[in-house]
């Protein structure tokens, strides 16, 4: 069984997802804006939601019940919370390959990690209280709704850095367009329509345009990894919403306010 299975005791939560590298890539951008995060385990899945130290971003992270090889709650719990330091939880798993399965047993003071590949990795960590001041839910209207390629997106906004560290989303009815505008009206910009298979589908309730930090992009663009294609929504002036779909069903939601 192994001493640190017999030192964490009878867990009240556990689950088993089937591919850790999967996984770490979601931890991963997680670490990038949330110096500490709980994971919520009840019987519908996994769910973390917290804003970085500056109020300027926001990430939900759901892993569905059926995402998962097991997962289990104690049956007089609604839910589970499971809280970590994310810089820690990033390298216990930098070394998750893809079809390793990762599992999580939570108790009410620790957490017991097993990676399971060649090599079986155990790691005993306290659970975290953490407290996040991140609403639950946000519910936006948007005037533009875009499916893009994924690495098409993240193209774009490598080519708009080498100008800017500032990146503008503009659309109209039948084209995309992702620019950079630097000193000396130097420009970058990739031009996305229907016509290419880069754009996969473009709603435009009104034309629009806004602004937003590329390095705040930089933090989820690592998502495009485990999502074929990405969902872009915004309006002018207004949050830019990313959505990053798993095909195990896990879906990250990324909403940045506009830069100033």
């Amino acid at each position: 069984m192994g001493l640190l299975v017999e030192e964490l005791g009878e867990p009240v939560a556990r689950f088993r997802y089937p591919d850790a590298k999967t996984f770490k890539t979601m931890v991963d951008s997680l670490a990038k804006i949330l110096d500490e995060a709980s994971f919520r385990v009840s019987s519908e899945g996994v769910r973390v939601v917290g804003m970085d130290p500056a109020r300027v971003a926001l990430i939900q992270v759901e892993m569905p019940y059926e995402s998962f090889l097991e997962l289990e709650v104690s049956g007089d719990r609604e839910y589970v919370e499971a809280g970590f330091n994310m810089g820690v939880l990033k390298d216990m798993l930098k070394r998750g390959k893809k079809g390793d399965v990762v599992e999580f047993r939570i108790t009410d003071d620790r957490v017991l990690i097993i990676v399971e590949g060649k090599v079986f990795k155990r790691y005993l960590v306290p659970n975290l209280e953490v407290v996040t001041e991140a609403p639950e839910s946000v519910k936006l209207e948007h005037s533009v709704e875009a499916v893009v390629l994924g690495d098409v997106l993240k193209r774009a906004l490598r080519d708009a850095e080498i100008v800017s560290d500032i990146v503008e989303f503009e659309a109209d009815e039948d084209r995309l367009v992702i620019r950079g505008t630097g000193e000396g009206r130097s420009k970058a910009e990739a031009i996305l329509t229907m016509e290419s298979t880069a754009l996969i589908d473009l709603q435009v309730r009104e034309p629009a345009r806004s602004s937003y930090d590329i390095q705040y992009l930089k933090n989820v663009v690592g998502l495009t990894g485990i999502a074929e294609a990405v969902e872009v929504k915004f309006s002018s002036e207004k949050p830019l919403e990313l959505v990053f779909r798993s095909p195990e069903g896990s879906r990250v939601r990324y909403l940045l306010a506009p830069s100033s």
